[in-house]
């Protein structure tokens, strides 16, 4: 899933130089409250997203989870309710296969709603279908409540090692509840940070999972601190479009903080972005005007690359298929580099019209910063939200000053970006004061989960969308030693970000479908492993039978 911001750093008003330098996520969305629709592929009256190909509907369940699974004293065994879902429509028996997914940075609802190849894959192997929530996001979250959990001193179980540790103990869980036997094979799986926990989860813990399919995993975080790969996908793929394209964006950007010095470039601004109005100097600097502006648009064009996918979606935005395409096409016809960033942003802010006749805006540092428009999406990248406003982005921030550390350069030219080169020092120093004197450990999570050295692994899916710029921290080529039937490693012709998760559809480009029938093939083949492990009982008395046979034959 699912757009996530590179960081986010939930500080206070800054300057030009200081609001560029912290400006390293994406534009900002809107998290759906259990009131709002989730997204999907589903239609609505005013946009053409075709219906989804698979019927989400799922049991809610919850699991007691110890808040600390790595302190045995008798004091520290509190628990929390972990939520997950369960279909079982396909589930034969007791010997079936699950297919699991583990959940990542949002509510699991999500995941569950965008993943239909599960479905499918369950049905082919007649198995269940799991969806688990990662705690601290969605509804699962311990000391109550988000209020409580998400403060700096309760805050300090959100890790990986704890959320896999849930999985893994959720897992025997699941196996106790429905009376399944040994030889039902459980398959992990999951897409982005979800990819993985899928991977880590079968590393760690083969004696658990099956197997694993780990779709746009990012587990080569160094990749993306190193140079701007990233952002030079997202170039790249306009690029493919037409060279014209990252020309036009850059010239947009020149013309942008050019023209917010003065007044009457200001009004140009207005005009030519169709905002519905900018705040006078004297209530937001000019430069943090740009600056919020670069944002709000950049983030457009990074989440029109990353879910650019073949059809039309409503995952975030409702978007029309291939989206950048739609967007470089438009901005061609633009005579300047503003009008061009305007046309951009009515592919992502305002495809079926929904944002009106102008972008309705209420600047990050005015007194009121509520949105009371859902499609005021003109978000700072860099300003502070309030405890509450965003559940998810806080979880995030608190990842990504501890495990997660992935700050990304760019350079203004290979890329669509403003020149930035991370600072280490401003970094820790914000992620300590914002987190009660917290800092990253940068080299931890390859340090811990082996990087790219997954050779000693057995049955593991890995897959990265051509067109994801998420695929600058994946695994690419195969490991030296490692057994090409047993470590698949596939790159996604047109393929954005875990595209193989989301259910089969006509407008699916072939490498896509060829990739999911090669991972129903190694799922099929790991169930076969894991029996021929743990056989039943009565399977094993027709493995002795057929011993038999062949020798006496």
């Amino acid at each position: 899933m699912w757009h996530r911001a590179r960081t986010i750093l939930l500080l206070g008003s800054l300057g030009l130089t200081e609001t560029l330098a912290v400006a390293l996520e994406s534009a900002e969305r809107i998290i759906p409250t259990s009131s709002q629709s989730l997204p999907s592929q589903s239609s609505n009256s005013s946009f053409n997203a075709e219906n989804l190909s698979f019927d989400p509907n799922a049991t809610e369940y919850w699991f007691d989870a110890v808040v600390d699974h790595f302190n045995f004293r008798p004091t520290a065994q509190a628990t929390f309710p972990l939520r997950y879902f369960v279909n079982d429509q396909y589930y034969a028996n007791s010997s079936s296969p699950v297919i699991f997914y583990a959940g990542n940075e949002a509510p699991i609802t999500q995941f569950l709603e965008n993943s239909g190849f599960l479905w499918e894959a369950a049905k082919k192997l007649q198995g269940m279908v799991v969806f688990a929530e990662h705690r601290y996001y969605g509804e699962s979250f311990p000391f109550g409540s988000p209020e409580v959990a998400l403060t700096p001193q309760n805050i300090s179980y959100l890790t990986v090692e704890q959320a896999m540790a849930d999985f893994n103990t959720l897992q025997v869980h699941i196996r106790k509840k429905w009376g399944m036997l040994r030889d039902a094979a459980f398959l992990v799986t999951g897409g982005s940070y979800g990819g993985n926990l899928a991977l880590w989860l079968r590393l760690k813990s083969p004696n658990l999972w099956a197997g694993a399919l780990a779709s746009s995993a990012t587990p080569l975080k160094h990749l993306l601190r190193e140079s701007n790969t990233f952002s030079k996908i997202v170039a790249d793929v306009y690029g493919n479009v037409s060279a014209t394209c990252p020309d036009k964006i850059r010239d947009g950007w020149k013309t942008l903080f050019e023209y917010v010095k003065y007044e009457e470039g200001r009004k140009n601004i207005q005009k030519e972005l169709k905002l519905c109005h900018l705040p006078p100097p004297e209530e937001t600097k000019p430069e943090d005007i740009a600056t919020e502006i670069y944002g709000w648009i950049s983030g457009a064009l990074e989440t029109m690359v990353q879910y650019g996918y073949p059809y039309p979606t409503e995952f975030y935005n409702p978007v029309p298929g291939y989206p950048f395409r739609v967007a470089c096409e438009k901005m061609l016809m633009e005579k300047t580099g503003l009008g061009s960033l305007r046309a951009a942003a009515q592919v992502y802010y305002n495809y079926t019209g929904q944002a009106g006749l102008c972008f309705d805006w209420l600047p990050s540092s005015s007194a009121n910063k509520s949105l009371t428009n859902p499609h005021a999406l003109l978000r700072s990248r860099h300003q502070p939200q309030p405890l509450g406003d965003d559940w998810v982005g806080i979880a995030w921030n608190y990842q990504c000053c501890t495990e997660v550390y992935q700050p990304m350069p760019t350079n203004g030219v290979t890329d669509l970006e403003l020149p930035y080169q991370p600072n280490k020092t401003e970094y820790f120093e914000r992620c300590r004061e914002r987190w009660d004197g917290v800092v990253p450990r940068p080299d931890w999570e390859e340090m811990t989960f082996m990087s790219d050295n997954i050779q000693a692994g057995s049955n593991i899916f890995l897959t990265s969308g051509q067109l994801d710029p998420w695929r600058a921290a994946g695994i690419q080529s195969l490991p030296r030693n490692a057994d090409p039937e047993s470590i698949v490693i596939r790159i996604i012709e047109d393929g954005a970000h875990h595209l193989d998760l989301r259910s089969s559809h006509r407008l699916d480009p072939p490498s896509v479908i060829n990739i999911r029938l090669e991972e129903l093939e190694s799922f099929e083949r790991w169930v076969r492993q894991w029996q021929e492990m743990y056989p039943s009982p009565s399977a094993s008395q027709q493995i002795e039978v057929k011993k038999r046979l062949r020798r006496t034959s």
